[in-house]
């Protein structure tokens, strides 16, 4: 009797479960005593903010793995309740509350809560103070403009810590390189619902860039260096610069590590009060100056082809770098060589030069050529640069058994925008390439003709992680000046292939004589669309459609289009994709294959 008294009392007091609390919870404790499923609504709020509220909560995270008690769900909905009442404040809801509700009736166990966010509290002031050296007027107005916090912004906390950040990302490009924060003061003001902010910013001295000392070159000359710099000894301090330059020494690919800094340690500095000058150390680490690289391709129409580069990025000690390519492949033999000094004469202005040996063997002409070429490439900002040369070549070409002989000069101008974050797996930005050689030839006397090609590659996005993306490319060509059967076959323009309008043979998009040799033409217009999708790290399914027209007219006449489709598979690797695809002809002439089959390193564009 004392026993059944006690457990009475317990039940009562809620500490042991019975059969009256399992009924009301409609019988979920006796389905399954072990947990208690529950449904969490919030009411009060849209948008970004319940968005928001939603991925703090721990009740949202949990749910598929419920409690096994109501003291338990307490637990997690208490967690959520100071989660949010410190969430809202940080977005300027100071005064906001929240009520709540548990229904244990239902099944699962419906939990509300009511959020009452009041009025959004507003920025009323911003103030900069500096307990230390005072700032010229100039820069404080700097700052003043660099702010990313007004008065009547929201007062989100967020936003005031980004707006010091700002201010203090600022100071270092303002000839104060050793600012730091000294306190943030925010004030919040219930009556007027706004918040008052003062940043206090110890600057440090101001400084001035001083001279410049160069550890751990080697092989590359100082001088050569010390034109990079991109300020004078006595100008302001300016960290921009100082990041511009370390970007272009470590984009030379001849260190390994760049660390500028100065020479005196900075507690040192912070110690004075006037202007100062120290002296800049800049501390590099060389590293291996010399490269061998391979690559090999195949596809059905052009064959097997493989080549072998070696690279010296340092040929003279100042930068040069000198390429030698050779190539073998069933339609193409060639050796050249590149060189390229970089800043000739003046910053981002490169001399370039080329001698080479190239023979090819088509369908469509068989060519041995020389080449010589001399050129001057600027960059202007970072996306532009533009090019002149000048070119000779001396060309043999056989074509219909008839062998001729040229010698051709040119001078080529081009124009290029480049803002794609990779060259050989591009995933956004833009690719556009307009060049016009005007030549001189001689074959039997005197001629000349204008060659244009424009190209353009862009690259969409659809994800925020880039696994899906859209790739579109055009290309458009005229020849004027030459009738198509005066002109070198090798500066006629093919269209077909790999590298063009994938399904159709190498060169096979155009015109053909009777016997089906590709007869080339003075205009070309291709465009391609693909939709590249990423599955895992590693692999990628790539479906694509292909279009083009080679005519013997000067413009595109789009009369005659050449269409392929295909699917394309790619591996992922550190350095590039491994691109097989295979394609059909959609419009197929008597004669073209039914499918082509391609393997190169790297996308199509």
């Amino acid at each position: 009797m004392p026993l059944l008294f006690l457990m009475a009392c317990l039940m009562v007091a809620g500490l042991v479960p019975s059969a009256k609390i399992s009924a009301q919870t409609n019988g979920q404790a006796a389905q399954n005593p072990n947990n208690i499923p529950y449904d969490l609504s919030l009411t009060g709020i849209t948008g970004s903010l319940k968005t928001r509220l939603e991925e703090l909560s721990i009740l949202i995270k949990d749910k598929k793995s419920p409690p096994r008690s109501y003291g338990a769900l307490r637990a997690r909905l208490e967690r959520d309740l100071k989660t949010f009442e410190k969430a809202l404040r940080s977005e300027g809801y100071y005064n906001a509350s929240i009520s709540h509700q548990i229904d244990s009736s239902q099944s699962p166990v419906a939990i509300t809560m009511r959020i009452f966010t009041g009025k959004q509290y507003k920025i009323d002031l911003v103030d900069l103070a500096f307990p230390g050296v005072l700032p010229e007027e100039t820069v404080v107005e700097a700052l003043k403009a660099a702010m990313t916090l007004a008065p009547g912004d929201p007062a989100r906390a967020e936003d005031i810590v980004l707006a010091e950040t700002a201010i203090l990302a600022t100071l270092p490009r303002l000839g104060y390189p050793l600012a730091r924060t000294a306190t943030r003061h925010v004030v919040i003001d219930h009556d007027t619902d706004s918040a008052r902010i003062t940043y206090r910013f110890d600057t440090g001295p101001a400084m001035r860039f001083g001279d410049v000392r160069f550890d751990g070159l080697e092989t590359i000359k100082e001088g050569y260096l010390r034109r990079l710099v991109p300020w004078e000894s006595g100008a302001p301090y300016d960290q921009a610069q100082v990041e511009t330059f370390r970007r272009t020494l470590i984009s030379s690919r001849l260190f390994g590590s760049v660390r500028i800094q100065f020479s005196d340690p900075l507690a040192d500095l912070r110690t004075h009060t006037e202007p100062i000058a120290p002296e800049m150390k800049i501390t590099v680490i060389e590293t291996d100056q010399r490269t061998i690289s391979l690559g090999a391709g195949f596809s059905t129409s052009e064959g097997f082809g493989g080549d072998a580069t070696w690279e010296h990025r340092n040929f003279f000690g100042a930068s040069e770098r000198l390429t030698l390519t050779a190539r073998i492949a069933e339609i193409e033999q060639s050796l050249v060589a590149d060189i390229r000094k970089p800043n000739f004469l003046r910053r981002d202005q490169y001399l370039t030069g080329r001698v080479g040996a190239i023979r090819e063997d088509t369908d469509a002409f068989d060519s041995l050529e020389l080449n010589i070429r001399a050129g001057l490439d600027r960059a202007i900002g970072r996306y532009w640069q533009f090019g002149v040369a000048t070119d000779l070549s001396f060309t043999d070409v056989e074509e219909n058994d008839e062998r001729r002989t040229f010698l051709l000069a040119a001078l080529p101008l081009s124009a290029t925008f480049d803002n794609r974050d990779s060259v050989l797996d591009p995933t956004y930005g833009l690719y556009a390439r307009l060049a016009i050689a005007p030549h001189l030839a001689e074959q039997s006397g005197f001629f000349s003709f204008y060659k244009t090609a424009f190209d353009a590659s862009s690259y969409l996005p659809l994800d925020k992680d880039k696994d899906i993306l859209l790739a579109a490319r055009v290309a458009v060509g005229s020849i004027i000046g030459a009738e198509n059967e005066r002109l070198p076959a090798n500066r006629r323009f093919f269209s077909g292939g790999g590298g063009s309008v994938r399904g159709f043979g190498f060169q096979d998009v155009g015109p053909l004589a009777e016997d089906g040799q590709p007869l080339g033409g003075r205009s070309l217009f291709e465009a391609s669309f693909e939709a590249r999708f990423r599955i895992g790290e590693d692999f990628g399914v790539v479906p694509f459609i292909d279009v083009g027209e080679v005519t013997e007219s000067t413009t595109p006449r789009f009369g005659d289009l050449r269409w392929g489709a295909g699917l394309g598979f790619r591996y992922y690797t550190s350095f590039a994709p491994i691109r097989v695809d295979i394609a059909t002809p959609i419009n197929r002439r008597p004669g073209d294959n039914r499918i082509q089959f391609y393997i190169s390193l790297g996308q199509s564009f």
